[in-house]
């Protein structure tokens, strides 16, 4: 075969999706020619070959042999775009220097989303006509919380037709709502976006890599933060993701091997997961008869990720699908053990096909999955009891707070300090704070007429303003706005643990309950006031605080929610009372011993 007759079988091959051919036909070529367009063309299949580290090899060589070649610039910035923005940042620069083409402009225009710089983003995305600019003109003008504009742009982006572009919409929500009108529409605009797809699908077929890349593209993690009942439409959605990727239907689900099971997470670092359940995957790796592997699917790593490693199992290390895909094939596990779901974007496509005998899911997201696919949902008594009707899986209770807490090692360093005598703190990120409990702050602060509030920043400025302008709608916050403090928590001088230490008394978020902060809260004896709930999520709080015998501090209603606040602020007998008993009985969280292995060994 001469030259060009192998020129134009490589074309051809592309198109049909024939990487592997592509590759090898490729290399001969290269041989003989190392010229920097056949290295970017083999850098491009590579990638499409699931090959990202070896793509990104031959992209750097395509630049070496040419350094004006716009191509690889490009391709290496939309290679990097999410895991090496810096690096991305500089050469979608120089393929704009290069050439101005759309695609650059599309590419830049993410990292500049990335960047929380929307009005930049908005001045490019205006020059261009596509679904994928109209959608991120939406998401710029959502975050800068101009309501019209955002749904007229995401509207659309939705007028071409395009699944992908669809499915981002579908799971595209504001940070922080303005107000509950937009929680309503963004909940029915969900089922429609269901709907709509489920229709184009009807018309249109997609390639495997398609698919994947869709399922994989977003997940649905803030529909949650609603603060409805999901069950339902958690189904729908699975149902959706299923028809998207419908997977092999050739997997024999008998053909396991006994006693070998998976732990996933994407969260195998210092993370509020890992704190929470790193004692359950010791539980099981300390067991002679099971096979304990570990399925960590992120790049993150630190002393926490080496405490994995060390424990008696393999530990595992995969952020791409079809290599996740393969593996899980390849070891037939019997069961798999997900710590959350939801938080990262390949949990949501292993969840997606059946892939072992038993899945089980823990509650690192507090909330159903609504996959058929899972089994069994493991939540705790004090927190989730009579709740059997809100999960499409069995629901299991593990008794008292459900878990064995591990502290960071450098919270047992701390050493309390003195606090300010009139300051109240709410750790929880501003997305956890719905609309509809604003006034609540309001009749805080009139009623603790010499006390601050503190709340964290959201990681995006533009929604810290959303935030701020939604409770100066309040009377009562707006008249005594000086007194709510706005700490920077991302910023790197800032020294969480530290922070909480300054604080008297620690507020709890109703409907959303603290996990590891309030844990670390009561770590350092501080006390917590915490609004009862009827759901996993809310009662977060409230179980850890049953589990100390301070179920004094768990208000049933908003009065008292508020009582508890004035009390333990201007009672100092009260005060000092319940700060005793929580440094008297806290170690029967710190020092709890709940066995998962022996709650669930008979659906092993």
């Amino acid at each position: 075969m001469n030259f060009n007759e192998l020129n134009k079988k490589v074309t051809d091959d592309f198109k049909k999706g024939n990487y592997r051919e592509n590759f090898k036909d490729l290399i001969k070529i290269y041989k003989g020619n190392k010229t920097s367009d056949i290295a970017n063309k083999l850098g491009v299949v590579l990638i499409n070959l699931n090959k990202k580290k070896f793509g990104k090899y031959f992209f750097l060589k395509s630049i070496k042999y040419n350094s004006k070649n716009y191509k690889p610039h490009f391709n290496l910035a939309n290679l990097l775009k999410l895991s090496e923005k810096k690096t991305a940042e500089k050469h979608i620069d120089i393929a704009l220097n290069i050439q101005k083409t759309n695609e650059a402009k599309i590419i830049k225009s993410h990292l500049l989303i990335n960047n929380y710089k929307y009005h930049e983003a908005v001045n490019l995305l205006n020059q261009i006509k596509s679904s994928e600019s109209y959608y991120l003109l939406g998401l710029c003008h959502l975050a800068m919380g101009n309501e019209v504009d955002s749904k007229s742009n995401l509207e659309k982006s939705l007028e071409f037709g395009y699944i992908d572009i669809n499915f981002l919409n579908l799971n595209t929500f504001p940070r922080v709502y303005k107000n509950t009108r937009q929680i309503n529409y963004f909940r029915k605009r969900f089922s429609l976006l269901i709907s709509k797809i489920n229709n184009l699908l009807l018309n249109k077929s997609l390639n495997n890599n398609k698919s994947l890349n869709i399922i994989k593209s977003k997940t649905n993690f803030h529909l949650a933060y609603q603060q409805k009942n999901d069950l339902e439409i958690n189904k729908k959605y699975f149902e959706l993701l299923s028809k998207i990727y419908p997977g092999d239907n050739k997997i024999n689900l008998n053909d396991f091997i006994k006693n070998k099971i998976l732990f996933v997470s994407g969260f195998f670092y210092k993370h509020t997961v890992s704190k929470i359940f790193f004692k359950f995957v010791e539980e099981f790796t300390s067991i002679k008869k099971f096979q304990v592997h570990m399925l960590h699917l992120s790049n993150n790593n630190d002393n926490w990720t080496e405490m994995y490693r060390n424990l008696n199992g393999k530990f595992h290390q995969k952020t791409s699908i079809v290599e996740v895909y393969n593996f899980l094939r390849k070891e037939k596990f019997e069961t798999i053990i997900f710590l959350d779901h939801a938080m990262n974007n390949i949990t949501q496509a292993i969840l997606n096909i059946k892939l072992a005998k038993k899945y089980f899911m823990l509650w690192g997201h507090p909330i159903t999955t609504g996959s058929k696919n899972v089994d069994y949902f493991i939540s705790s008594k004090f927190m989730d009891d009579n709740n059997y009707a809100n999960y499409s899986e069995k629901l299991i209770l593990l008794n008292g707070i459900g878990f064995n807490y591990k502290p960071d090692e450098n919270l047992e360093l701390i050493k309390n300090k003195i606090y300010k005598n009139n300051s109240f703190y709410i750790l929880q990120s501003l997305f956890k704070f719905l609309p509809k409990y604003d006034h609540l702050l309001g009749v805080l602060l009139e009623q603790n007429k010499n006390s601050t509030i503190s709340l964290l920043k959201d990681r995006d400025p533009y929604y810290t303003k959303i935030f701020i302008e939604r409770l100066l709608k309040n009377k009562k916050i707006k008249k005594n706005f000086d007194r709510l403090i706005f700490l920077d928590g991302h910023n790197e001088k800032f020294k969480f643990i530290d922070k909480l230490t300054e604080h008297k008394i620690v507020i709890d978020t109703i409907g959303w309950s603290g996990g590891n902060t309030s844990l670390e809260a009561l770590f350092l004896n501080k006390p917590i006031i915490t609004l009862k709930g009827n759901t996993l999520r809310s009662n977060h709080t409230a179980a850890f605080l049953k589990e100390i015998d301070l179920e004094v501090l768990i208000a049933k209603n908003y009065n008292e929610y508020l009582q508890l606040a004035n009390k333990l602020m201007e009672n100092k007998e009260f005060f000092n009372f319940i700060v005793g008993k929580i440094i008297k009985n806290k170690h029967l969280i710190f020092n709890k011993k709940i066995s998962l292995y022996e709650k669930i060994k008979d659906l092993l």
